[in-house]
């Protein structure tokens, strides 16, 4: 019978460890709840007990551990509502100070046994194999984007790992609360632009040709513009496979450019730029990266590995590139707001306060504090855009449904006019 080298936690809280024979690893770990302990690592031991049991066993040429083995439905996908209360839950009994492995085995016994309890028994049996944590959230689910990865790798780094899930938590909240309102806002508007479309396509295929069938008998002929009007009418009923396959193409040819490895810099630094999304997009990545360095920093961890796990929290490749040079800088051994300074991310009310940090010391408590403000910012930010958004959206259906009233307005009135003239 193999032999299984274990690390628990009994009763009292104390850390013990030892050796245990049990047919299997589940079954170890069963022995061991049986007696009061709570495994958090329970590895199998070399020797001639491991090779019996490796010639008994079913072989396994691909190498798949056992979390693996017995997990064989695939990744396990979550929505986002999912997502945020597993990390609420899981931050809320990191913060009441059980272990990981413990939290996840509780969170694993709640419930019904959905995706959730799932996630959180697979999360589990990969820790219990000796994964870090954030090496098993992505063996688990794609569902833990890298960014959620990459916090989790920075609590672990820093010893607050708590800490990080419930920051996270309170983004996922924010994202789901913004997505949330930006729905709501586009509500109005998009029955707008359906209802703009449809009179667009009621002039310009039914009413628009009917009046000008009568205007071409009469004296003057079709007025200009409603000649282009027509022509483009009759292109986009000769030729509508032509438009969808030229702006599919178009999208096609954008979508590769946007990953390729040229073009993914420059379009990532492009939205930075652009108007009111790119104020979003700047201070979301100011809150998220001061907040997570700041919670490195707090813990005892070294600035510069602090940085090297903040800056991946940002999937934008521009800011990691401008990143790489903070954390040369800093490896140099310059500071981190000389470093922040050569970079065009930071502005220099974000880098006073970092220098301010510096000299009191106190620097995690500093950049944590101007993490709250650029959080504020951002809500600001997320407030301008909505506010703006909706005008915007209403004057350019407007200007669409003014454009073809006024055409229609000047067919009926050259009309009328010209069987005026012929009356009289």
């Amino acid at each position: 019978m193999p032999t299984f080298t274990y690390q628990a936690t009994d009763a009292t809280g104390r850390d013990v460890s030892g050796t245990i024979e049990a047919p299997d690893r589940p079954s170890a770990v069963r022995q061991l709840g049986s007696k009061g302990l709570q495994p958090f690592k329970v590895v199998e031991g070399a020797g001639k007990a491991a090779a019996k049991v490796g010639a008994k066993t079913s072989p396994n040429p691909k190498g798949k551990t056992a979390a693996q083995v017995e997990e064989t439905t695939g990744p396990i996908k979550i929505s986002s509502s999912q997502l945020q209360l597993f990390t609420e839950e899981l931050a809320e009994l990191l913060e009441a100070g059980m272990r990981l492995e413990q939290a996840l085995k509780l969170m694993e016994g709640k419930g019904t046994g959905g995706s959730h309890n799932r996630i959180a028994a697979r999360l589990g049996n990969l820790i219990r194999e000796g994964h870090p944590f954030s090496s098993a959230l992505r063996q688990a689910s794609p569902s833990f984007g890298e960014l959620y990865c990459a916090v989790a790798a920075a609590g672990e780094a820093g010893g607050s790992l708590g800490e990080s899930m419930k920051r996270q938590s309170q983004y996922l909240s924010k994202v789901r609360e913004m997505k949330s309102q930006v729905a709501v806002a586009l509500i109005y508007p998009g029955f707008l632009a359906v209802s703009a479309v449809g009179v667009t396509i009621l002039f310009t295929t039914f009413l628009i040709p009917r009046l000008s069938i009568m205007m071409s008998r009469m004296k003057g002929g079709i007025p200009k513009g409603i000649q282009i009007v027509m022509a483009v009418s009759d292109f986009m009923k000769n030729y509508w496979w032509l438009v969808l396959a030229g702006m599919g193409l178009a999208m096609l040819g954008f979508w590769v450019w946007s990953g390729s490895k040229a073009g993914r810099p420059l379009w990532d630094r492009f939205k930075l730029k652009m108007p009111f999304v790119g104020n979003v997009l700047t201070a979301n990545f100011h809150s998220q990266f001061l907040e997570t360095l700041a919670s490195l920093t707090g813990g005892g961890l070294p600035l510069l590995k602090g940085l090297e796990l903040a800056s991946r929290i940002s999937s934008n490749q521009y800011v990691e590139q401008q990143l790489v040079h903070v954390i040369s800088s800093v490896r140099d051994g310059a500071s981190l707001s000389r470093g922040l300074e050569k970079t065009a991310l930071f502005p220099q009310r974000l880098l006073e306060m970092v220098r301010i940090g510096e000299h009191t010391g106190d620097l995690s408590g500093t950049l944590r504090r101007t993490a709250d403000r650029c959080g504020r910012d951002l809500s600001k930010s997320l407030e301008k855009v909505m506010a703006l958004l909706q005008p915007v959206i209403i004057l350019v259906m407007a200007a669409l449904v003014g454009v073809m009233a006024y055409m229609m307005i000047s067919v009926i009135f050259q009309t009328v006019s010209a069987l005026k003239s012929r009356g009289h």
